[in-house]
């Protein structure tokens, strides 16, 4: 056995390596909290050479007086004398939270917050560094499950990092001819493609691993390898905060996230896979993890193996006076790619990779060999095995994920396991490690930890449950985990899966549901069939070659190479490009295009797959079929599955069962056919019944399956009309809606109002729904294409002022990222829509709908939006002490922090001259009558604004405007000037509960009732009259409805709320 104590950690590069992450005043902090205080660092406040922004603000772009200098006092930084008052107001709230000793509220979370009270010290923050967005460190249902005196039980609530391969370019002849026989075309271009392969090779120089130049900020390049924006399908999720690609095709359901991307999307992505298109594997939550902050244990067990223990920090890792920073394309993949094509012959268990989950990325690290050493690693025994264990700090459904490797594999130094801490030239993306991770060229992903916060030695292998329970090949006969011999291959290390499955190939082009026109080409055309092959352990692929009969003939395929493919003389970490040219007559002929591998040892893939239970290691030849289209002359090629739900590969899909949307990739993830005869059914008839209408109760459908929600109606936070407008209706909208807005909480009393599910003829008719609803969503993003406010994405704003307009609401006026070429953001709301605040906590996110009072207009637009908010303040001995979540978060923003928004939404949208689109129908009035209460003026607002800016508007309005009290009317001043403007095209009355003794008050005083609105609005028989309502749900249910129902109007017909 090697001598440990004798070895020597790897010699760093002369020049330093350089992680620039924060400004100084933070490793001071640091250092006062135990952390490492070393400041290797550039300073976030110097602005960066060309863009006008600061330096390390996380990719933010503020105007700068660049003929001032710019004082560090401006942004209130943060002094080491405050942090013991910090920690103890953190205390304070965490201790009352779990003592119920008092009401904790939002406000004294985010106050008592370092990383919000003093946000712009940190816009360098590496937990930005992604464009990921920070938690507030707390559950958003932890308010609502407080006790108060009162209380009632229902209530609640990259520039692209790679660089062109030398090998992907066309290679400059070489002037010396080669000596040639006779030979035809065809085999001439042969010739030459083959000379300039072995060229290539010839010329290879084994790659040092030295690193490109320091680590890169959120510069303008960023959006080439990161996604900016956050997914609407996170938003209930913990994960909430990690920005993610639209491309990432999830598996499994929302949460964990496992996904990845098409497989010509992959391809085309290039050798070096794009940061945001990389697959993603997870067994639970993103971690929430801060550079600064974390730390790695490297220990032993038995302690005598590691002589000097000790917790690392990152600023350690990355010290290139410490250790030897290298950087390396490595390709890995997911243990389970190709699962699905393996359960269309038999049912296998885990998450259905297609065929793409598999990425290559510049990988930089540290070698876990050297962090060993300098961690006093002690000579192991001839006679004994050791091996290293690897913990990750993702808390899964079955504890932390946690798997172990041997230690001569590690101490090799010819294998290159990295600590990386890097990808594509940037820190670690959330999703893929952040801040630190295992990477093991040659390896399955499966031991590829990610959120590595452990790294210690036994003398036995990891006894963890994902260790023994996952990543394994178990002889076919074990079908099921129940089999008697099932535990036993579980735990025998043989069935383990370590280094890659040798030879993985892959046809890309033609891609899935290609056509290809044949009308027009010869039988001499040729087709250019492309792909991409890996291998495990570093053995070199030595050679492709594709058949189009089925293995009676091969055609050699030629290979691209990443740039210094080579390590160590004879290691190959990353995937070959390889392609073949074919003719259209043998297109024509073919029944299946196959391609197989050789690789430098002559092992040959497999022709067939071999099925396990946990659907492993499936490297089996891919097979590609064209289809003749005789009408179309065309050929249409059908890979054999896709990672869509519709799956339309030409394999014959067995019936699935549904997936646990928990995505934990066991077998017991499947729904048994006993739970569902156990369940009460409903078809769409039996639920239109029960629309909440003339004595009905009141049904809701919410992801195909049926809730009674007649009880909530009274106690609804939202008011009873949120939940009667969805009720009976068989839409996916009422889903997408609740998705929308709702916490766990609101889930806990959702559940107890369930009643059953749909049955299979209504799920069908669901389904049809769906697609409605998808199509519908890709018209207003085609609509919108190009602007930076999205439907579907969440963007980043920040807030650049606050203005105090009454005691209790604020207007916040938020800046939109700059466009690419440095142009304002767009925003372009249609009349009526709203946007939508996500606010992020340890949970979930809590989204919040508000309507913008400006921009309205398109010559009002400027790259900014304003909103008026009032904030529920926390109160004692009221109702519900804690307070609004989203308002008062708001109110506590400082500004240059930032929030995430996305839009439109809403049902309600204005055209012009009369004509309104509400929930997807034509209407036309030409006499608005308006209700309004506090905030609910904005979207009236809008409106108001709106008609009367167009002289060719002759839509007349009619608004009665209700609040507590004079200082509480807002707009006042605007609504007073077009009122006296446009005296014969809009009448304002304002109604306060009490009116003002110091003021002059014309205006009428005590309640909205059916009088009122006699007086002041158009009645239904004046014409094409509606009546838009907007406030607080008293006002509407017990005010507004009863009465505009006395007076002639009717809900769904001319009645509608905002």
């Amino acid at each position: 056995m090697p001598h440990w104590t004798e070895q020597f950690i790897e010699r760093p590069w002369s020049k330093d390596h350089i992680v620039s992450l924060k400004d100084p005043e933070f490793y001071e902090l640091a250092a006062a909290r135990g952390g490492s205080d070393k400041i290797r660092r550039h300073d976030p406040l110097s602005r960066a050479a060309g863009y006008e922004r600061k330096a390390g603000t996380s990719g933010q772009h503020h105007d700068y007086d660049t003929t001032k200098p710019q004082d560090h006092d401006e942004i209130n930084v943060f002094k080491v004398d405050d942090i013991s008052a910090i920690d103890k107001e953190k205390k304070d709230w965490e201790q009352a939270l779990q003592d119920g000793s008092e009401v904790v509220n939002v406000r004294d979370v985010k106050n008592a917050t370092l990383f919000f009270t003093f946000r712009l010290l940190f816009f360098s923050a590496t937990q930005n560094h992604a464009f990921a967005r920070y938690v507030l460190p707390v559950a958003s249902d932890a308010f609502g499950k407080q006790k108060w005196p009162g209380k009632k039980d229902d209530l609640g609530k990259p520039e692209d990092v790679y660089t062109d391969s030398e090998s992907d370019k066309p290679q400059e002849k070489d002037d010396k001819s080669l000596t040639k026989a006779l030979l035809s075309d065809s085999d001439e271009r042969m010739h030459e493609k083959l000379r300039e392969e072995m060229e290539t090779r010839r010329n290879f120089e084994n790659n040092p691993a030295k690193p490109d130049g320091d680590l890169k900020l959120l510069d303008s390049t960023a959006l080439r390898q990161l996604e900016s924006r956050l997914s609407t399908e996170d938003q209930m999720t913990p994960d909430s905060w990690v920005p993610r690609s639209e491309k990432l095709v999830r598996l499994a359901g929302p949460h964990p996230l496992n996904a990845e991307v098409d497989l010509q999307d992959l391809f085309e992505d290039g050798m070096i896979t794009s940061t945001k298109l990389h697959y993603v594997r997870s067994h639970g939550p993103v971690p929430q993890l801060n550079w600064e902050t974390h730390r790695v244990a490297v220990f032993s067990d038995p302690p005598d193996i590691i002589a000097d223990p000790k917790n690392w920090t990152m600023d350690e890792f990355s010290d290139a006076e410490k250790f030897k920073v290298v950087e390396m394309p490595i390709t890995f993949a997911c243990d389970g790619n190709r699962r699905k094509e393996m359960s269309m012959t038999k049912q296998s268990s885990g998450i259905s990779f297609s065929a793409s989950g598999v990425s290559t990325c510049l990988w930089r690290g540290i070698f876990v060999r050297d962090v060993l050493l300098a961690s006093g690693l002690q000579d192991q025994p001839d006679h004994e095995r050791w091996f290293v264990n690897f913990e990750g700090a993702d808390h899964c459904s079955e504890g932390y994920y946690a798997t172990s490797i041997s230690l001569i594999h590690v101490m090799d130094r010819t294998n290159d396991v990295l600590l990386a801490f890097a990808m594509n030239g940037r820190v670690l993306h959330p999703d893929h490690g952040y801040p630190v991770r295992i990477v093991i060229p040659g390896f399955v992903g499966g031991r590829q930890v990610k959120w590595v916060h452990k790294i210690w030695v036994t003398k036995e292998p990891n006894n963890s449950h994902y260790h023994i329970w996952d990543n394994r090949v178990l002889p076919s006969f074990i079908t099921t985990r129940e089999d008697p011999l099932a535990s036993m291959f579980y735990h025998h290390e043989n069935t383990a899966c370590y280094e890659q499955a040798s030879l993985y190939f892959f046809l890309l082009g033609p891609s899935h549901n290609e056509i290809l026109s044949i009308s027009n080409l010869d039988d001499n055309a040729t087709y250019n069939v492309e792909g991409f092959a890996y291998n495990g352990g570093g053995t070199e692929i030595s050679r492709v070659e594709l058949t189009l009969d089925g293995g009676k003939s091969w055609k050699y395929c030629f290979k691209r190479y990443v740039e210094k493919p080579l390590r160590h003389g004879e290691k190959h970490w990353a995937w070959v490009f390889w392609s073949c040219e074919v003719s259209l007559k043998d297109l024509k002929e073919t029944e299946e295009i196959c391609v197989r591998a050789t690789d430098a040892r002559f092992n040959v893939q497999p022709e067939h797959v071999s099925w396990n239970m946990l659907g492993m290691m499936n490297n089996s030849w891919y097979r590609i079929r064209p289809v003749i289209q005789e009408s179309s002359k065309s050929i249409l090629f059908k890979h054999p599955v896709t990672n869509r739900k519709e799956n339309d590969g030409w394999m014959k899909p067995l019936s699935i069962p549904s997936y646990d949307r928990k995505g934990s990739g066991s077998d017991s993830g499947y729904a048994t056919s006993e739970d569902s005869k156990q369940k009460k059914t409903f078809s769409l008839e039996e639920i239109a019944e029960h629309n909440g209408q003339n004595g009905a109760a009141a049904w809701l459908i919410i992801e195909n399956r049926v809730y009674d929600v007649t009880s909530v109606l009274d106690w609804h936070p939202g008011g009873s009309a949120a939940l009667l407008s969805n009720a009976g209706k068989a839409t996916v909208d009422t889903t997408i809606q609740y998705k929308q807005i709702h916490d766990n909480y609101a889930n806990s009393k959702r559940d107890e109002c369930y009643i059953g599910d749909l049955t299979d003829e209504a799920i069908e008719e669901m389904e049809k729904d769906a697609r409605r609803a998808s199509e519908a969503l890709a018209k207003v993003k085609e609509e919108r294409k190009g602007l930076t406010l999205q439907p579907d994405k969440f963007v980043r704003a920040t807030l650049i002022k606050k203005i105090a307009v009454s005691s209790d609401t604020r207007t916040y006026q938020f800046k939109l990222p700059v466009d690419e070429d440095g142009s304002p953001g767009s925003f372009k709301l249609d009349i009526g829509k709203h946007v939508m605040l996500s606010v992020h906590f340890d949970n979930q996110a809590v989204l919040r709908a508000y309507t913008p009072i400006a921009p309205v207009l398109p010559s009002e637009e400027d790259g900014t939006f304003t909103l008026c908010v009032k904030t529920y303040f926390p109160t004692e001995g009221g109702l519900y002490p804690p307070g609004g979540l989203v308002s008062n978060y708001l109110d506590c923003m400082n500004e240059g922090e930032e929030i995430d928004v996305r839009g439109p939404v809403g049902e309600i949208q204005y055209k012009g001259k009369g004509e309104f689109l509400i929930d997807g129908k034509g209407y036309y009035f030409d006499k608005i009558n308006l209700v309004a209460g506090g905030t609910g003026i904005t979207p009236h607002w809008q409106l108001i604004h709106a008609i009367l800016s167009d002289e060719q508007d002759p839509t007349t309005i009619s608004i009665i405007d209700c609040n507590k009290g004079y200082d509480d009317i807002l707009m006042r001043e605007d609504l007073a000037k077009y009122a006296k403007s446009f005296v014969d095209r809009f009448k304002l009355w304002h109604v306060v509960s009490k009116a003002p003794e110091d003021k002059e008050w014309k205006y009428g005083e005590g309640h909205l009732d059916e009088k009122l609105m006699r007086e002041h609005f158009y009645a239904p028989e004046d014409g094409h009259v509606v009546v838009l309502l907007c406030g607080p749900p008293g006002l509407i249910e017990k005010g507004a409805i009863p009465g505009l129902e006395k007076i002639g109007f009717e809900q769904g017909k001319n009645i509608f709320g905002f």
